[in-house]
């Protein structure tokens, strides 16, 4: 969540606040992805002092699945299509259980 004067599209930015001035902070529906207990397992980063964000976030579903990735480096190229929370959390749930995962298809919202 923003928090502070980010400049207007209008202006291109050019009335945004010196960057002291612009803060972010998280949003409260974050922590359905970021479960709360999991904090005493990360390691938070120091800056000036206050306790920060942390190093890398631990999420309980695979964000990847649901966002999808393409990219490519050196030799390699990847290419991952969005699924469906439900059916990503679904498996997950069978995968608990010691069974073996349903197959997903890609899915985007709205198609």
């Amino acid at each position: 969540m923003p928090n502070g004067q980010f400049g207007t599209r209008i202006q291109g930015g050019k009335d945004a606040a010196s960057a002291r001035y612009i803060f972010t902070q998280l949003s409260p529906i974050t922590r359905m992805l970021f479960n709360e207990h999991d904090d005493a397992v990360l390691t938070f980063l120091e800056e000036e002092g206050q306790s920060i964000e942390p190093e890398y976030y631990l999420p309980i579903i695979p964000l990847c699945l649901v966002n999808g990735a393409e990219g490519i480096g050196t030799g390699w190229s990847t290419s991952i299509p969005q699924y469906n929370p439900r059916d990503i959390i679904e498996n997950m749930r069978l995968m608990m259980k010691g069974l073996e995962p349903k197959s997903m298809i890609p899915w985007y919202k709205g198609f």
